[in-house]
């Protein structure tokens, strides 16, 4: 079987194409899938759509964009796979794929939603950002920004039984925060929040790229806190008025500042990784498809997958407070 694929490229900040690909039977150990849905990551996708400067130097123009698919297989040469089966994998946003069975993230079960299994690397990334800092039961967390990555941080560090606050100036996620067991704030009340916090925050996950939230998190830090950065401090801006390494802050509340998007893919020989992106995605899907976990709190509404650059102008605009889309590309 021969299919022709249609894959989004971002060829300049604001330029986004739909080119053909012509994907050609699967090789011993792969599989050629049609993708049935994918999500939208706001943060990585946006900040390559407006032109914000890359994570990564060689990072640079055209570039595909996406990495939460999932797909049906319909031809196989990979052991372990049917024609039929559904994967997640970190493809892009693409109408079909040739996977590599070494790139499947998870073989879904048949009672598995597959759009709300798409979202599941999204709260992988909150879970982390809990993970790597340490968040225990009791715990004073502060969450600043509740995009996508702040609503599903809030999630983790409920389920991980913290006491949870967020920072949002925005109604409708700061509600769906409320809903997930969170107090929320606005930035102008940043005096009773530091009261609630009784002392600082023991974790600060920050969410967002700004300066002046870089340094309200640096104020409303506990002593020995982490501040756990899945947004990126000072990306697209000039250079800070205030210091970001304060002495009065850094030094005498003697804070760990961590990045905690990435985590080990697999386990090693042994078992001393236990805690990698494979085995925590499968934990988070079983929390999704048995009812525990409600992606739908994240997903704003859904568009074709055609019509991706629209979805990104609405999430720009923030329309209607969206939080992220889902792309449908096959029924």
């Amino acid at each position: 079987m021969t299919v022709t694929a249609k894959v989004a490229w971002l060829t300049a900040p604001g330029r986004l194409e739909f080119r053909h690909e012509e994907l050609p039977p699967p090789q011993p150990g792969e599989m050629l899938c049609e993708t049935i849905v994918t999500a939208i990551s706001p943060g990585t996708e946006l900040a390559a759509y407006t032109g914000k400067p890359p994570l990564r130097p060689s990072v640079v123009y055209p570039r595909l964009q996406g990495y939460c698919s999932v797909a049906r297989v319909l031809e196989s040469s990979a052991e372990g796979f049917s024609r039929g089966d559904r994967v997640l994998s970190f493809a892009s946003h693409r109408s079909h794929l040739t996977l590599p069975a070494g790139e499947v993230l998870l073989k879904l079960p048949d009672e598995a939603d597959a759009g709300k299994i798409a979202c599941t690397y999204l709260y992988h990334l909150g879970y982390n950002a809990v993970l790597r800092s340490g968040v225990r039961p009791g715990s004073r967390v502060l969450v600043i920004g509740l995009g996508a990555l702040g609503l599903t941080s809030v999630t983790m560090a409920c389920i991980a039984g913290a006491d949870v606050h967020a920072i949002s100036d925005q109604a409708r996620p700061a509600a769906i925060a409320s809903l997930l067991g969170a107090q929320t704030w606005r930035r102008d009340q940043e005096r009773p929040l530091q009261e609630a916090l009784d002392g600082g925050a023991d974790v600060v996950i920050t969410t967002v790229s700004g300066w002046d939230d870089w340094q309200r998190a640096l104020r409303l830090a506990g002593q020995n806190a982490t501040l756990a950065c899945l947004g990126f401090p000072g990306r697209g801006e000039p250079p800070p008025s205030q210091n970001p390494f304060d002495s009065q802050y850094f030094y005498m509340k003697q804070l760990r500042i961590e990045a905690v998007g990435w985590s080990p893919e697999v386990n090693d020989n042994r078992g001393f990784l236990r805690f990698n992106e494979r085995e925590n995605i499968a934990w988070l899907a079983s929390l999704i498809w048995s009812g525990r976990l409600d992606p739908a709190s994240l997903v704003s509404g859904t568009y074709d997958g055609l019509e991706l650059g629209q979805a990104y102008e609405d999430l720009l605009m923030r329309r209607n407070s969206a939080v992220t889309y889902l792309l449908k590309w096959a029924a």
